[in-house]
């Protein structure tokens, strides 16, 4: 038979037990719903041929990129001049576009864009803006907006044969023809799965896209 004093120090044992489990329990209770309220969804572009990218499309046109606006605009808004019109424009036109950033004023572009029910307004009492505008929307991740330039990256022995106006493509999202062939290889790792085609091929391509579709 224990004494007095036993018998009143074994349940204060048992409620500081209970009040430490509890405790614990609710420590890892937090640290699950921080774990779930940090989890982010990656989300890969979709992957695509460019004949459906070209349907899905209101717009696509090679344009010069003439002046950009990423600050009244709350996304990126540039202007640009349509040098050849495969569906939706025409040669001439002036059009706005974004809303992805690193577009290079004074650079040539193919874009396949579509068109965005409401205008855009700036949300600048500033005077230098574009005003309310007509806009059209880069999509797939951004990936329907391909830079076009003179490289050097093409296979041949002359410099001729090498250098030659070109189109980058992401090509591990955007897949051509097995026919057209590309700068790397499709075999071959690049950044954001992006390889070069001949400017040339491509525009012969979009505009037997575009003959198709009429």
């Amino acid at each position: 038979m224990g004494t007095l004093e036993g018998r009143h120090i074994r349940p204060m044992i048992s409620a500081a037990r209970a009040l430490l489990l509890l405790g614990v329990a609710a420590i890892l209770a937090q640290l699950a719903v921080a774990q779930q309220s940090t989890k982010t969804t990656i989300e890969e572009p979709s992957v695509i041929t460019l004949a459906n990218l070209y349907k899905q499309a209101d717009t696509v046109a090679i344009v010069r990129v003439v002046s950009g606006d990423a600050e009244t605009y709350g996304i990126a808004v540039y202007k640009a001049e349509v040098v050849k019109s495969f569906k939706g424009a025409a040669a001439g036109e002036k059009i706005f576009f974004g809303p992805y950033v690193g577009e290079s004023i004074g650079s040539e572009y193919i874009l396949f864009l579509r068109n965005v029910t409401q205008s855009i307004a700036p949300g600048s009492t500033s005077s230098i803006n574009y005003g309310t505008v007509h806009y059209s929307e880069v999509f797939d991740e951004g990936y329907s907006s391909m830079t076009s330039s003179y490289e050097c990256v093409f296979s041949g022995k002359t410099i001729n044969e090498r250098c030659d106006y070109g189109v980058r493509v992401c090509t591990d999202y955007i897949t051509l023809p097995k026919s057209m062939p590309t700068s790397p290889s499709s075999m071959e790792d690049t950044p954001f799965g992006c390889r070069w085609v001949r400017k040339e091929a491509l525009v012969s391509l979009l505009a037997t896209l575009g003959d198709s579709n009429k």
